[in-house]
């Protein structure tokens, strides 16, 4: 039996995905499979030598362990924040279970973003949250990680040019990036400015786009509807919680900088070889590696990027080894444990009933009245 409160819109908002054909879930694993022996078995041992990388890891401290222990855990813990920013009423140990299950797909799994997008959608509906409620604020946080993700590397070429240090490529980064935020607040200001100028800006994106997929024999996109409910989820969440958001971003962002830092200060890597706003900027250019869906995590890619922006061209004091041996703490202590802690997540959320609620009744997170 229907809920007199269900609308058709708020099915319409949650997310399903088909079953790829084999022959793509295969060619998925092949392309993880190749990526993975080209980078750790052929393209790595060239910059870097295993066993003494293994000796710099081995040197670590009690202590610096103890710290790093301490680093990770708020790396873990942190994206949990922008969730609670972003879906009104929710609670600590719901967002974490939600975010470590949905960093664990994403981990280990090829294009694993299209598979935890419905279990993210199923966690929270289990807790009572509305489809609109989770759309919102998931588009939301991902508006605001996208503005941090192309902001940092800017922040970062700013203070090496005051420290006197910047090279040509880095003012070319820096232009980039400035231009690129510039767009995204300008086109997300327009959007949300009017819904007059909504429509303006998706009949734009009708003629692009739709361009576009006649070029590739598609079926056409209504982008003026879709540019309308991006509108309608973000405008009223950014407007009322804005600055939780923000911080919470910023707090998340640097969560990551900081373990990759200590990472890399654990095993050697002092400031006379790299300086802070150097590995900053190195961390900030290669984890944009990440948005290219090769691999699960951006394993293999963002390490060689990692690594390469470390050694080449910087005239950095620190060897190849070393500088490995920090990059890849770093990726082990990101990457692995939430796999571990995520895979327990997903299996209490499975076995604990007890804080299930049909979000027909509930409605939780809801901005306005239903």
């Amino acid at each position: 039996m229907t809920d007199q409160n269900e609308t058709p819109q708020e099915h319409a908002a949650i997310p399903t995905t088909l079953k790829p054909p084999l022959w793509q879930r295969l060619a998925r694993g092949a392309v993880t499979v190749l990526v993975l022996v080209l980078v750790f078995g052929f393209v790595l041992p060239q910059l870097a030598d295993y066993r003494t990388v293994l000796e710099y890891i081995q040197g670590i401290e009690p202590l610096e362990w103890l710290l790093l222990a301490v680093f990770a855990g708020w790396f873990l813990v942190a994206y949990v924040f922008v969730f609670m920013a972003t879906v009104p009423s929710l609670r600590f140990r719901e967002g974490f279970v939600v975010q470590t299950t949905a960093t664990a797909i994403n981990n280990s799994l090829p294009a694993g973003g299209a598979i935890a997008l419905p279990i993210t959608y199923s966690q929270f509906l289990s807790w009572g949250f509305t489809p609109g409620a989770v759309t919102a604020g998931l588009l939301t946080a991902g508006v605001w990680d996208q503005l941090a993700r192309q902001a940092l590397p800017v922040l970062a070429v700013a203070v090496i040019a005051l420290m006197g240090e910047a090279v040509w490529w880095m003012w070319v980064v820096s232009i980039v990036g400035v231009v690129s935020v510039a767009i995204w607040v300008v086109v997300i200001g327009i959007v949300l400015r009017s819904e007059s100028a909504a429509i303006g800006f998706g009949n734009w994106l009708n003629r692009v786009v739709n361009w576009v997929t006649k070029k590739l024999h598609r079926e056409p996109v209504d982008m003026v509807a879709a540019t309308i409910r991006f509108r309608d989820n973000v405008l009223h969440v950014a407007e009322n919680r804005w600055q939780a958001i923000t911080a919470a971003t910023i707090a998340n962002h640097a969560s990551m900088a900081a373990l990759f830092v200590v990472s890399l200060r654990a095993v050697g890597v002092s400031g006379d070889d790299v300086s802070l706003p150097w590995a900053i900027l190195a961390f900030a250019l290669g984890r944009l590696l990440v948005m290219i869906p090769v691999s699960p995590g951006g394993l293999g890619l963002v390490d060689l990027g990692f690594i390469g922006l470390l050694t080449l061209g910087w005239g950095s004091g620190a060897d190849a080894d070393l500088l490995s041996a920090g990059v890849l703490l770093y990726r082990g202590l990101s990457y692995l444990p939430p796999i571990i802690v995520g895979i327990g997540s997903w299996v209490f959320w499975r076995v604990n009933r007890s804080w299930r609620q049909d979000w027909q009744i509930a409605r939780r997170g809801e901005t306005t009245p239903a």
